[in-house]
């Protein structure tokens, strides 16, 4: 009878120790960090719109070793003055399919809110990335809450006098605000990528530059009228047009 324990107790210790490789394999999967490369296209867009300053541009990762998680990218812009400016990843889109027809080529994209990105092992993902700034965009909403409180309360009291609202201080610190934000100006900017992996709390860098010209400059320069446009026909009189659009500079982008 106890050679028959000993012999149970020596089976139970080998079935054991059989899963002890798969074990270490186990914690060595959870372990080990990802190695995330980053790769970007050669043109970007540079804008200013009802956000403020946007930056979009096509990216691509790999992740090696295992999946990431990417929850955070945050854009870290030099201009040729040495100013900083920070953009925040805001949006992404990616195509689902491009069909091809003697009239041309018509393609489906997808465009969702920035909350994280997938990059599996070993399989390159592609995303068009749109940046704004969070600042800029929270300083807006409460320059325009302002301003929609001053116009509900003349509503109120009667009619709304549009020389009265335009004369107003809540009116012309809104309009001040994307004067006072604009920050492009001709010139190199040198741009640092900062890609958060969730999982193991890596941040990632990844470097380019571009060249915005002088004409480059006065055409993002010129959404300061279509911005003031963009304030009256949704404060003042949603019929009034538009009659110009944003308008957008693509320069160039190389590895720093």
């Amino acid at each position: 009878m106890l050679d028959y324990m000993k012999l149970m107790d020596v089976i139970a210790i080998l079935g054991a120790m059989a899963w002890v490789p798969q074990i270490f394999t186990w914690v060595y999967k959870w372990l080990r960090r990802p190695i995330v490369s980053i790769f970007h296209d050669t043109e970007s867009e540079v804008g200013y719109i009802k956000n403020g300053s946007a930056f979009n541009v096509r990216l691509s990762f790999l992740s090696r070793k295992k999946h990431a998680l990417i929850d955070d990218i945050k854009l870290h812009l030099t201009d040729k003055n040495g100013a900083l400016h920070t953009l925040n990843w805001i949006w992404y889109s990616e195509t689902l399919y491009e069909l091809l027809g003697p009239e041309g080529n018509a393609t489906m994209a997808k465009q969702q809110n920035a909350i994280a990105i997938n990059a599996y092992e070993d399989a390159l993902i592609e995303k068009f990335v749109g940046f704004q700034s969070i600042e800029f965009i929270e300083e807006r909403k409460r320059l325009s809450y302002q301003l929609q409180s001053y116009i509900e309360d003349q509503r109120t009291g009667g009619c709304l006098n549009v020389d009265q609202v335009k004369a107003s201080k809540q009116y012309n610190d809104l309009v001040r605000h994307y004067k006072n934000c604009f920050q492009w100006k001709a010139g190199e900017y040198k741009c640092t990528l900062k890609v958060h992996i969730a999982e193991t709390n890596q941040t990632i860098e990844h470097k380019f530059k571009f060249t915005l010209s002088d004409i480059e400059e006065d055409t993002l320069r010129k959404n300061l009228d279509v911005a003031k446009m963009a304030i009256d026909c949704e404060f003042i009189d949603p019929a009034s047009p538009i009659t110009s659009s944003w308008m957008w500079a693509k320069p160039s982008i190389s590895s720093k």
